[in-house]
């Protein structure tokens, strides 16, 4: 017997439509991403990673920091652009003071 597949109506696809247009989306790394894309796109999934372990919101999360939330909005959802990676780094010493690199180099 086949399941029968229940789609959602279109009043709730209109609503979730309207909720994903308010929202900021999450920006994939690009295939031919340069070097400092990559590091930066690296350093902004240590905020993701932040955040999820210690269970914090975005708002919380820009407090401890001390930036605004909108900023820490386009971290969290790798929209690097205007940043630099001493910025980006600078913000995420806060959360780890002993913070330390370690670059894996292509032969």
């Amino acid at each position: 017997m086949a399941k029968k597949i229940i789609f959602p109506s279109e009043a709730e696809l209109s609503e979730m439509r309207e909720l994903l247009s308010k929202s900021i989306a999450s920006k994939p790394l690009d295939k031919n991403a340069t070097a400092v894309d990559k590091i930066k796109h690296r350093v902004c999934k240590e905020f993701v990673v932040y955040k999820s372990v210690h269970q914090l919101t975005q708002k919380d999360l820009a407090t401890k920091i001390g930036i605004d939330e909108a900023l820490m909005s386009k971290i969290l959802h790798y929209h690097f652009d205007e940043f630099t990676i001493d910025r980006l780094v600078k913000y995420l010493n806060v959360l780890y003071p002993k913070l330390d690199f370690k670059f894996d180099l292509a032969s």
